[in-house]
């Protein structure tokens, strides 16, 4: 038998080996991804110090099941495409079965300046092949990078705020304690209770046979008694007087 003919028998048998390993590869490499961002961020809003929360849905169109490897990110520059820093990277480890779908979690820290980036979404996943990993991109939008809003409950902002306050009233009170002169106060004589005099008595008076305290009585009303008294002493020593003169004569 001729060289040529087992070749010519040999070649149908190659190419249908190599369309039998061919399929499976081609179909390894079905994986469609998407993520997004919740309901709650319809504007695509990337807030700096806080968890960004995406919804990664991984469907595996290939006749065979794959794993889950990681999923990832970048931010680039929105005009020219030009890297600037790594968002950050999370380890999965989930089956992806064949025909199905799959919702994932997936929340990332921020920390540049606000502006608008280039934000790009990726998962890693395995086919078991000696290939390796294999990627698909899930996102490739741009975004804005924000600020969180302030607010007055804010913990650490009010933190910070006692203590500044706390190192202004401390150098304040060293202010005041070694440049501002301070004015003597006149000091206060103390006097004991035991020095006050008290009361030597209480001056009584009898009105019949009635007796009574004069220092319960008003001055006025003393003062009025007094002059009533006189007058009639007076009036008695003048009577008294006249009945000597009429005895004399």
């Amino acid at each position: 038998m001729r060289l040529g003919d087992i070749a010519s028998r040999l070649l149908p048998i190659v190419a249908l080996v190599l369309a039998a390993v061919a399929t499976p590869l081609a179909t390894e490499l079905d994986i469609q991804a998407t993520a997004n961002f919740p309901p709650s961020n319809p504007f695509a809003h990337v807030v700096n110090g806080e968890r960004n929360q995406m919804a990664l849905e991984v469907e595996n169109k290939s006749p065979v099941n794959v794993t889950l490897k990681s999923a990832g990110g970048s931010i680039h520059d929105p005009e020219s495409g030009k890297f600037i820093k790594n968002t950050t990277a999370l380890t999965y480890g989930v089956t992806l079965i064949s025909g199905a779908k799959t919702v994932l979690p997936y929340n990332f820290y921020s920390e540049h300046k606000p502006r608008e980036v280039l934000l790009k979404i990726w998962v890693n996943y395995d086919d078991g092949s000696p290939s390796g990993l294999h990627r698909t991109m899930a996102y490739n939008s741009v975004v804005t990078i924000v600020e969180p809003p302030g607010s007055f409950f804010d913990l650490p902002l009010l933190f910070s705020y006692v203590v500044v306050l706390a190192i202004l009233g401390g150098i304040g009170y060293l202010v005041y304690e070694n440049y501002v002169p301070k004015t003597r106060k006149k000091a206060r004589k103390h006097v004991n209770k035991s020095d006050i005099s008290s009361p030597v008595g209480t001056v009584s008076a009898t009105a019949g046979s009635q007796t009574y305290e004069e220092e319960w009585i008003p001055s006025h009303l003393l003062k009025q008694r007094k002059g009533k008294k006189e007058s009639a002493v007076s009036s008695g020593d003048e009577s008294a007087a006249e009945k000597k003169s009429k005895k004399t004569k």
